[in-house]
């Protein structure tokens, strides 16, 4: 049984409650409860689409008055992910962090971001006790970047929600599906890119392309399909439920990652659960444990050509289909286990 924790965590309202920051903190709760830990929560809506004063405000001060309320106590403190360990300096007790990745300039619009990020994510991996990072590679990265004591440093992979399975009665749509936030990093444009290759190949006129997710590339994205002349097949949706997503994933034919970069990249794992291959970029910075049964292409014409043949033989398609779950069904099992050696260490 563990001791007293308190979680410091995205508000599920912000836009990053859907992608791997909001569904790390969700696992973690998740974990907690199986352990029966008792845990309080503090949110930070960090949403970007706020504009600055709403961030500064729901994602700094309201987020602050909570820290000032409780981290004078005694216990375990963790910051489910970089932003949500800023004030690490006025928490008395032991303190984790979980870093998912270290961003570079540019990947998001404006400098805001990137400053916010670069001062919280230093100051709180020199003020934690011990740091989590959810992949070797972003262990890595955190060992290169910020010269932290590699002792400090532990890799527990991130598991996935049980939901993630193939659905009975949901039939596969001519449909290709990409999951995530509409940023450069995610790289949707080569996803759009190797579709209007892939529509325009013999058969695949009736096939669409759906993205679910929001962002500020949004109308670069809608520009680029009105220009390939593909605008018809190209649908965005977001704010998705839980089944809904789970839905999305078990109606998509294949699903495309064009992500240049991520710490894990669980949408490849989920969609692979649900019984969609997942096709990615071979040059991306993504861990290795995430894209081993996907299919790697060189650029988005290779990624086109794979899909169209994927799609016209069933039999490979199934078999690469097979493969993957198979793969994905074990993806991060061992995820509550090592999570609670990693904050009963520190008790």
């Amino acid at each position: 049984m563990m001791g007293k924790l308190t979680l410091l965590r995205r508000q599920s309202t912000d836009t990053m409650s859907r992608t791997g920051l909001g569904k790390y903190a969700d696992n973690v709760e998740r974990c907690l409860k199986k352990e029966g830990a008792e845990y309080d929560v503090i949110y930070f809506d960090i949403d970007l689409s706020r504009g600055r004063v709403g961030l500064f405000v729901n994602g700094i001060i309201k987020p602050l008055i909570s820290v000032l309320k409780t981290g004078s106590k005694d216990g375990i403190f963790h910051a489910a992910d970089e932003l949500c360990g800023m004030f690490f300096p006025l928490i008395r007790g032991k303190k984790v962090l979980t870093l998912h990745h270290v961003i570079k300039k540019g990947e998001y619009k404006g400098n805001l971001y990137y400053v916010m990020w670069m001062i919280a994510t230093a100051v709180s991996i020199w003020s934690a006790d011990r740091v989590i990072a959810i992949s070797e590679p972003t262990k890595k990265e955190i060992l290169r970047k910020f010269k932290v004591d590699p002792e400090k440093v532990v890799c527990v992979i991130n598991g996935i929600d049980e939901m993630f399975q193939i659905e009975e009665g949901v039939e596969k749509e001519k449909t290709i599906g990409c999951m995530g936030m509409l940023i450069p990093r995610k790289n949707m444009s080569s996803a759009v890119t190797a579709f209007k290759m892939l529509h325009d190949r013999p058969g695949m006129s009736e096939y669409s392309l759906e993205i679910c997710g929001n962002g500020p590339e949004k109308d670069k994205l809608l520009r680029m399909a009105e220009t390939f002349g593909i605008s018809d097949k190209v649908r965005f949706v977001s704010n998705l439920s839980d089944s809904e997503i789970l839905r999305f994933y078990n109606r998509s034919a294949l699903f495309f990652n064009t992500s240049l970069h991520e710490g894990i990249g669980l949408v490849t794992i989920e969609a692979q659960r649900c019984g969609t291959p997942v096709l990615h970029l071979k040059g991306a910075d993504i861990p290795e444990e995430a894209t081993r049964l996907s299919v790697p292409c060189a650029n988005e014409e290779e990624m086109a050509e794979s899909a169209y043949e994927l799609l016209k033989n069933k039999t490979e398609y199934e078999r690469i289909a097979k493969r993957s779950k198979e793969y994905a069904d074990t993806f991060g099992n061992e995820f509550c286990q090592q999570y609670c050696r990693v904050i009963k260490e520190l008790e």
